[in-house]
This record gives C-alpha cells, sequence and structure tokens, in this order.
C-alpha cells in the first residue's frame, strides 16, 4: 500500500503544479500608449503637406513643408506651445525660405503656416 501511495505522490503533485500555473497566471496588459493631437493650418497663399490633423503617439516625428501659391512666399511657421521646439528657433521668428520644419510629438500640437502676397 505504501508503494501505491508513493508513486501516486509525484503525479499529484505534477498535477497540482500545472494547474495552479494555468488557473491563476494572469496575462500582463500592454501599457497604454500616451498619445498627442496634431493640429496643422496654413494663413491664405499656401498649404502645408502631408495632410498631418491626427493623433500620434508620443516621441513621433513629422516633417511639414509649407508650400506657397503662385504669387505667395512663405513667411513663417507658429506654434501655440512657446517652447522654440515646433520648428527651428530661427522659423518660429519669421525668416524666410525656412519652409519646412521637425515636430516631436511630445505634447498637444498647433502649427500653423505664414504665408504673405509677393508684392509686384
Amino acid at each position: 500500500m505504501r508503494n501505491i501511495f508513493r508513486s501516486y505522490i509525484p503525479i499529484f503533485s505534477l498535477f497540482l503544479f500545472i494547474n495552479s500555473c494555468s488557473k491563476g497566471a494572469i496575462a500582463p496588459q500592454a501599457a497604454a500608449r500616451t498619445q498627442y493631437n496634431l493640429t496643422v493650418t496654413a494663413s491664405e497663399g499656401g498649404f502645408v503637406t502631408p495632410e498631418a490633423n491626427g493623433t500620434y503617439n508620443a516621441g513621433a516625428q513629422l516633417t511639414l513643408s509649407a508650400i506657397p501659391n503662385n504669387g505667395y512666399s512663405f513667411c513663417r511657421w507658429l506654434g501655440t506651445d512657446n517652447d522654440n521646439s515646433v520648428c527651428k528657433k530661427s522659423q518660429l521668428q519669421g525668416a524666410r525660405g525656412k519652409s519646412r520644419c521637425i515636430i516631436k510629438m511630445d505634447s498637444n500640437r498647433y502649427v500653423e503656416a505664414f504665408f504673405e502676397r509677393n508684392l509686384k
């Protein structure tokens, strides 16, 4: 009788181990990624490409280009968070010809491209 009992102990222990691992285990959930909204507009006289309005994961980087219409020139970029990181500082201050900027999505962003009519 003892030999029979001893042979069931390892089998029973194995059964408990397998059963406890499969029923009690909770699969870890993936952490929700932080996302931010980007709003891009352009004044009269041009447009911004690509169409970038939307929601992006934190840390995403986008390159925007301001394209003037005929008879207009690109003037400057403006970002509402006042951290001078939406585009290069010289672009935020109105430097001409700097029609591209890189945006790092580290907060909700509002970016606007300004254009002006060419003088004849």
